[in-house]
């Protein structure tokens, strides 16, 4: 490929990566909104531990992502049986590392440093929204060259 067609690639490449990242952003956000909903409601109004009520948000939460993500941000539309059975795999196992996590920074900022309930799941979030993208990105809806 010529410096030229490289260059005009590039060109073509910005916008999207760009688009990619708010539409990531705005759905991280959505995601971030359910997983604290359910959250609150299971720990105030249900009296759930913390940490169940936060095992519950991410059930619900990751079933969210995992639409938008395919659908709305990263766009794969293949929905073969062994894509999708590779996508959720993957996407299943991530989001259950991010989950390890997110557990052991709010046992941590919760339950040891006597950190309130919903500022420690506010910045446990912020840590697993950068750790989902680059699992999203690099692994599970990696676009083929």
């Amino acid at each position: 490929m010529s410096t030229e067609e490289l260059k005009k690639e590039e060109r073509i490449e910005e916008p999207k990566k760009q688009n990619e990242l708010i539409s990531y952003a705005i759905f991280g956000v959505a995601t971030t909104v359910v997983s604290m909903v359910v959250y609150g409601v299971c720990n105030s109004v249900f009296e759930m531990h913390y940490l169940i009520s936060n095992i519950v948000s991410w059930v619900l939460a990751v079933a969210f992502a995992y639409i938008t993500n395919k659908m709305f941000v990263f766009k794969t539309r293949g929905m073969g049986f062994a894509q999708l059975k590779r996508e959720i795999s993957l996407f299943v196992s991530a989001r259950l590392a991010s989950l390890l996590v997110e557990e052991i920074g709010l046992f941590v900022l919760i339950g040891m440093v006597k950190m309130g309930e919903i500022g420690g799941k506010l910045i446990m979030q912020a840590v697993v929204i950068v750790l989902n993208f680059f699992f999203s990105k690099l692994v599970i809806f990696k676009k083929e060259k």
